[in-house]
């Protein structure tokens, strides 16, 4: 099902010669995607699977070891002796992402349906801060992204805004975990599928906050100088619906601890009533998921 988008999929990844079918790709091209995209397919496959998620994990190891002090400098100081072997060890699992991605792209059914899966999208974003940090590193002489410094990159102004943006795209990364686990994309999928009922939950929310908020800023704004404003309310407030509670804006007068009871209890039912319909939504997909596999096994035999 990484073949096509999340919301239009309906198949399990051993599917992947049934949905080929069907399109004009050749037996090579068939072959190909069926490798990228189905680790059972072959003994080769399999290999190339474990490694890119070897790579994934590599990836996201370094991208949080460099936010450390101690390491910082192995990442980001060219004079530092370990600075080239990591940021060849870098390079090298950049290029091996862009080459599954160019195939992926080359063997896809159609042109249209590549751009529609989310992963695909998710794939180009997480490769592109490298690109675009050594074009320029090239253009300007400056390092590249991947071994920026936040100094440096305050040095260099409004002019490499872009470059600080591309850097968070990094942390898409983890998420190249999703398509190799078919649990992840079922739980995706209910996601996607209880989109208007998490959209409800999303505008109550919204209506909720507001509104308490709104009312416990006039209710203690003038005695709590911690309810300075309808927004600093409206902070206490999703934090108190969501049973978070952190506890550094608390309200001091009897009717603001009317209102923080009153809000805390409807927070215990708003949560309680869209997970009913989330667990509901779980069991339907999973179910008609569990149909189709068996489907297509029998099928095979």
């Amino acid at each position: 099902d990484y073949a096509i988008s999340i919301e239009d999929s309906e198949s399990d990844e051993t599917s992947c010669g049934v949905l080929c079918e069907n399109t004009t790709l050749t037996a090579k091209r068939k072959a190909v995607h069926d490798f990228l995209l189905n680790p059972r397919s072959s003994k080769i496959a399999t290999v190339w699977h474990s490694v890119d998620i070897l790579f994934i994990c590599v990836s996201i190891a370094f991208l949080i070891m460099e936010t450390d002090p101690v390491l910082k400098d192995h990442f980001t100081d060219k004079r530092d002796p370990y600075y080239n072997a990591i940021y060849g060890i870098n390079a090298f699992v950049i290029s091996f992402f862009t080459i599954d991605l160019v195939l992926r792209f080359l063997t896809w059914p159609t042109f249209l349906s590549f751009w529609k899966n989310i992963f695909n999208i998710l794939d180009i974003l997480s490769i592109l801060p490298f690109y675009v940090g050594l074009i320029a590193d090239l253009t300007d002489g400056n390092p590249a992204i991947d071994a920026m410094s936040d100094t440096e990159m305050d040095q260099m102004g409004k002019r490499y805004v872009v470059l600080r943006v591309c850097r968070i795209f990094r942390i898409i990364r983890i998420f190249k975990f999703v398509r190799h686990s078919q649990d992840l994309i079922l739980i995706v999928r209910v996601v996607v599928h209880a989109k208007k009922e998490l959209g409800l939950l999303v505008i109550l929310l919204g209506i909720f906050t507001i509104t308490f908020g709104s009312i416990m800023y006039y209710v203690e704004h003038e005695v709590n100088d911690q309810f300075n404003s309808i927004m600093q309310g409206c902070w206490w407030s999703i934090v108190t619906i969501t049973t978070v509670g952190y506890g550094e804006v608390v309200p001091s007068t009897p009717g603001g601890k009317f209102v923080g009871s009153v809000v805390l209890t409807l927070g215990i039912v708003f949560l309680a009533l869209p997970m009913t319909i989330i667990v509901s939504k779980f069991s339907s997909v999973y179910e008609k998921r569990k149909g189709r596999l068996k489907g297509l096994r029998t099928l095979q035999i």
